[in-house]
């Protein structure tokens, strides 16, 4: 006697708002640990690094700020605001920051952090999970992300609409995880990395997805970073390691070859004046 064989079910893509509560949730519950840590003032160190880096810099999140500065009377936008650092740190350079996340206990700490350093009065937050719902009809000098991009669909879409909502000469920059070869991210996910919070349905970015989301604007530029000093979060406490990693990396990258190894882009793209 034959069995019956069942139907087979196609595969169905969660849908975005699916996606979304997916994603909320599990930053909301990141963020209310992370909150219950305490929020800690910027240091002074951090305040000078990151408020005209050099372009010559060994550190991702230096090159970051190079990108962005100067931020003194600029109106900024940052997409998922996450812990709200970069948006403490954006108004502490002078720039008044619009800052969104679809995580309520984000904004909580965007809020929070934004008033242990005094700069509340220059921090305007949402929770929203849609780049065009966040302080809709404004437009901005820059627009920002760290390690953002690979937890949002269609970025295509996204492009084009960073592009529309960026004044005349203006650049959005952002910072992002890069997996460009699949044996390696294998290699990469037995070690700690620290640039994002992994979750389930994000998309890695690779050189072809930020060559894509670069094509409405009229120039980019990016650099490579990552490769020895990925080790450095198992040591977290020990500056000099960091400094010699990083240094490592900085010559190991200047080989072009090497480049597809970096597991950090940092690149900003510009709106022609």
């Amino acid at each position: 006697m034959t069995q019956a064989t069942q139907p087979q079910t196609p595969f169905q893509h969660p849908s975005l708002a699916t996606l979304q509560a997916r994603e909320a949730e599990h930053f909301n519950d990141h963020y209310t640990q992370e909150a219950a840590q305490g929020i800690a003032p910027l240091t002074d160190f951090d305040k000078l690094r990151y408020t005209a880096p050099s372009v010559k810099t060994i550190f991702p999140r230096e090159y970051f700020y190079h990108l962005l500065a100067p931020l003194k009377g600029k109106r900024v936008l940052e997409i998922a605001a996450g812990n709200g650092i970069d948006a403490s740190l954006c108004a502490h350079n002078g720039a008044d920051v619009h800052a969104y996340d679809l995580s309520e206990k984000s904004i909580e700490m965007v809020r929070r952090r934004a008033e242990v350093n005094g700069v509340a009065h220059r921090v305007n937050t949402q929770a929203t999970g849609e780049f065009n719902n966040a302080f809709p009809d404004q437009t901005f000098d820059a627009i920002l992300g760290y390690a953002a991009l690979h937890h949002l669909p269609n970025l295509a879409e996204l492009s084009r609409q960073v592009y529309d909502r960026l004044t005349p000469g203006g650049v959005a920059v952002f910072a992002e995880p890069v997996v460009n070869s699949k044996m390696l991210d294998r290699i990469r996910r037995l070690i700690p990395y620290s640039i994002h919070e992994m979750t389930e349905d994000e998309i890695p970015m690779n050189d072809r997805r930020i060559t894509e989301f670069a094509r409405p604007f009229d120039r980019m530029v990016r650099r490579e970073f990552q490769l020895t000093s990925r080790l450095w979060p198992i040591f977290p406490n020990n500056w000099p390691l960091a400094v010699a990693l990083h240094k490592l990396d900085s010559g190991l990258l200047r080989l072009p070859f090497m480049r597809r190894f970096a597991t950090v882009v940092v690149f900003g793209v510009y709106k022609k004046a």
